[in-house]
């Protein structure tokens, strides 16, 4: 991977940059902000990892997680946006996100970049941490075992811990490298994919027990109101990995996942196992992502939006689904699973 050397000479002449990247972080954005921040810092330079919202628990056991803040502090000479192309998608509190600051943005989705910012976009990175392993390489900052830990995370996050197909092998090779400094796979997998609490795995089992699926389409989904949440005392990023449970029925071509996370607010996530293009769908609805797994949020009630975005997915699946009859589950299951809402979006109970 051919790093631009305009990126390096930028952060090579900073002193003091800010790191974010786009609210609710997960595993790559997070884990790529806090290796390029190991790594500046080990160039001297003063480091500020910023998140207005905060970020996950699941997420706390990554190196330098500790200081990440929710304000800036003066002096600022350089905002970093990881894992994302724009101020405005940027978790930044909103005075930062019009300053007059130049503006470096790192990012493998395909995308237009903020004006006036100085742009890296790797679409055919497997994740933003590929590019900023193959950055602090080029800069020529040792690598240790706390920036390898994050790199780690990212790689594991957004590769679907090495089974989507983005995973190269010059991927693997990444990946075995930075095992080569201590990481614990088994320990990351645990904590960052697999982990839930006992609240969530409750959440997790109302939210299965009210997937659908449109075997005609190959399109399973499912929704998570607010009284979900609040019966079962979780939150919204207590729903991380939940959508790749659909993903994984048998048949389903593209997953739905619905969350109504404020009265009149629902967050959307998509997920493609062949290659329909998801990320299509969520720019519909000002969103965006990657062809295999894409999001957005709409304004509305939560059984408007599912019509909305299901009338939207299946425009995109144009075709019928035909599943091989060795793989079609037992005729109970199947009856169970093929289910249609009577009425299509209705709010599930």
């Amino acid at each position: 991977m051919r790093v631009p050397e305009a990126i390096v000479e930028r952060l090579r002449q900073c002193r003091h940059p800010v790191l974010t990247a786009h609210s609710n972080p997960e595993g790559d954005a997070l884990g790529s902000a806090l290796a390029l921040a190991l790594g500046l810092r080990a160039l001297g330079k003063r480091v500020q990892v910023v998140f207005r919202g905060g970020i996950s628990r699941r997420y706390r056991v990554l190196p330098g997680v500790e200081g990440v803040q929710k304000t800036v502090t003066p002096p600022v000479d350089l905002l970093v946006l990881l894992d994302c192309h724009t101020k405005e998608r940027a978790d930044l509190p909103r005075k930062w996100k019009r300053a007059k600051v130049p503006c470096l943005i790192l990012d493998h989705h395909p995308a237009t970049p903020e004006d006036g910012a100085l742009a890296w976009i790797e679409p055919k990175a497997a994740a933003t941490g590929e590019m900023v392993a193959a950055l602090l390489k080029a800069m020529k900052v040792p690598m240790t075992k706390e920036i390898a830990t994050c790199l780690y995370a990212a790689l594991i996050t957004d590769t679907g811990v090495f089974h989507f197909r983005n995973t190269t092998p010059k991927v693997l090779r990444l990946a075995a490298e930075l095992l080569g400094y201590g990481v614990d796979p088994q320990a990351m997998a645990d904590q960052l994919v697999e982990a839930r609490t006992f609240q969530a795995t409750g959440l997790l089992a109302r939210m299965l027990s009210k997937a659908e699926f449109d075997e005609h389409f190959g399109l399973c989904w499912s929704a998570i109101s607010l009284r979900d949440f609040e019966q079962t005392g979780t939150t919204e990023e207590d729903t991380e990995n939940f959508v790749n449970f659909l993903r994984a029925v048998d048949g389903a071509r593209v997953a739905v996942l619905f969350r109504e996370v404020e009265r009149g607010l629902v967050k959307v996530s998509l997920r493609a196992k062949d290659d329909t293009d998801v990320s299509s769908v969520a720019r519909q609805f000002g969103g965006g992502g990657h062809p295999a797994a894409a999001g957005c949020r709409l304004n509305g009630s939560l059984r408007k939006t599912v019509a909305r975005v299901l009338t939207a997915v299946r425009s995109v699946l144009s075709f019928p689904h035909h599943p091989s009859p060795i793989a079609a589950p037992p005729a109970a299951a199947k009856s169970n699973l093929s289910r249609r809402q009577r009425t299509e979006g209705e709010k599930p109970s």
